[in-house]
């Protein structure tokens, strides 16, 4: 026979109620909490990408036995890409309020997805290995579906922002 519950209960019952209600506010406050950029990272960024960018536009040059020819026909997105992540780096330096931090996100994370989608159908990889091969492309996929989720999260972060701000 169930037992109706008595007033200590019913209080608990409540109290538990209410933490739900502000657990849901608590996650909506952490979900949009970012910790404040600091400038030495924005600059460590543009450091470690004019790197990248050297890198990437001497592959071909260093005759790397696993890197086709080909990859000739990606190097463009990889340099629009890393141009403007070193550029929204440059901004971010001057400028980088949340809500802006997101669209230049969004922004970066559409032009990574084209980096990786063209390294997957180009594909200028020659591995001896066809589990080598296979795992790269998986690879490939899963980044490109990382990627899509970060968007996403950032899009609705965005959304959020605006909603809160207004």
């Amino acid at each position: 026979m169930k037992e109706s519950p008595n007033e200590e209960d019913k209080g608990t019952l409540q109290e538990n109620s209410n933490e739900d209600k502000g657990n849901g506010k608590n996650f909506l406050k952490n979900f949009l909490k970012e910790k404040e950029p600091k400038t030495s990272e924005f600059i460590v960024a543009i450091v470690v990408n004019l790197i990248f960018l050297y890198i990437v536009n001497n592959l071909l040059s260093w005759n790397l036995s696993f890197i086709a020819s080909s990859f000739q026909d990606v190097l463009w997105i990889f340099n629009i890409s890393i141009s403007a992540t070193i550029i929204g780096n440059i901004i971010f330096l001057i400028y980088h309020p949340a809500w802006f931090r997101s669209i230049i996100r969004i922004i970066l994370n559409i032009l990574g997805f084209l980096v990786v989608y063209y390294l997957y159908i180009v594909f200028p990889f020659v591995f001896s290995n066809y589990l080598v091969t296979f795992s790269v492309k998986f690879a490939l996929i899963v980044a490109m579906v990382v990627i899509v989720i970060a968007t996403i999260v950032e899009m609705v972060k965005l959304i959020l922002r605006i909603i809160k701000s207004s």
